[in-house]
């Protein structure tokens, strides 16, 4: 059995070379937000070390982990590089700078941007996902399952590709349910807003204030801030009428945890999220119990593990190619995330119903704009 050395690099540091007596040399870069996000970042994470792993009989790899900032990390790559760098995977769209100059001063060192396009070189790919296509899968979900007929989404950094996630969603929240309203705020215009639980958390109190029943986060780390103000207030109480969705029979027979029952009595409704990235339903589970309620409705996934596990497969094997790639429903990469924590809450006609609707967007028969396209 090969071994596989993972080193954690917090900041440029200058102890290279103990560990690169092996076949493969692998950095990943991290967006903001942090390692572990439970999101974006730990789903690009959790993709590689899956290739490490599968690789580890033939082929040893030394795992680089750069946990730095987007205007640090061309100085960190540099020095990486300048040692022995075979990949980097690069996680997000504010590293597409220092791509796009070291990936020209080390043609021998081969670089995989995940959601952004680089300068097209031959050692370097890119990988975009078509998220307006699983946003609407979940807006298409939010819509027809909402009792308020009132949903949000709390978006991260103000850029194009979140737009593109929210407006993704309200497109499906509309197609399912056109008298519903769709309340949208992003946390922020800078890098912080990716590690802003603590205003995610505001807006996501805004809108359920104003009537949403499900808040889908697009947010990065700042998403947390979103799912825990949905754990911890657990339920509202409806002003108005509501209406008859499949939710309403799912939520009647659910079984409800004891903490459910004593902080939500009579004519109260329970309030849910829908996570992002990386399947987060279990982050609804407050009880540990999976059978019982839980606030996470579904998750839209993004496949960022079949991006850094292809790159680092792909290295090892020879088989690595340039070029841009593009991931949507299609392709299986982007989705929506159904398990033992929320398929009570998604009945099978709902499932079915979302089959279909996917299969819309397949065919071409739906076309889900790009926000990024329409607005250059």
């Amino acid at each position: 059995m090969r071994k596989c050395v993972i080193t954690l690099i917090i900041a440029v540091v200058t102890l290279w070379g103990s560990a690169f007596g092996q076949d493969l040399v692998v950095t990943v870069t991290f967006d903001g937000g942090g390692w572990f996000d439970r999101s974006f970042n730990e789903g690009t994470w959790s993709g590689l070390t899956r290739a490490v792993q599968e690789l580890s009989g033939e082929t040893a790899v030394d795992v680089l982990i750069y946990n730095g900032s987007a205007d640090t990390t061309v100085t960190a790559l540099r020095r990486m590089a300048a040692t022995r760098l075979d990949l980097v995977v690069a996680a997000g769209f504010l590293q597409a700078d220092a791509i796009n100059t070291v990936s020209g001063e080390f043609p021998s060192t081969r670089f995989v941007l995940i959601d952004e396009v680089a300068t097209e070189r031959p050692n370097v790919r890119s990988v975009l996902f078509k998220d307006q296509e699983g946003s609407y899968l979940v807006g298409y979900l939010a819509g027809t399952m909402s009792q308020t007929a009132t949903v949000g989404f709390v978006g991260g950094m103000d850029v194009p590709l979140i737009r593109n996630f929210a407006q993704g969603y309200e497109l499906g929240v509309r197609a399912a349910c056109p008298e519903c309203r769709v309340i949208s705020d992003m946390v922020g215009d800078d890098f912080t807003a990716w590690d802003d639980p603590e205003t995610a958390r505001a807006l996501a109190q805004s809108h359920q204030q104003q009537g949403a029943d499900i808040i889908f986060a697009a947010a990065g780390a700042s998403g947390m801030g979103v799912i825990e103000y949905v754990n911890e207030t657990r339920c509202y109480r409806p002003v108005g009428g509501l209406r008859t969705t499949p939710l309403t029979e799912a939520i009647a027979n659910v079984p409800k945890d004891s903490a459910y029952v004593a902080a939500c009595g009579a004519g109260t409704q329970p309030l849910f999220f829908i996570g992002v990235d990386s399947n987060q339903n279990y982050l609804g589970d407050t009880d540990g119990d999976p059978a019982t309620m839980n606030h996470g409705l579904t998750s839209m996934l993004k496949r960022v593990d079949v991006a850094a596990y292809n790159a680092v497969y792909d290295t090892a094997q020879g088989t690595f190619t340039s070029g841009l790639m593009e991931l949507g429903v299609a392709e299986d990469g982007v989705g929506y995330a159904v398990d033992a924590y929320n398929e009570a809450l998604l009945p099978e006609d709902v499932r079915s119903l979302l089959d279909t609707v996917r299969e819309t967007i397949v065919s071409g028969q739906v076309i889900v704009p790009d926000y990024r396209i329409e607005n250059p």
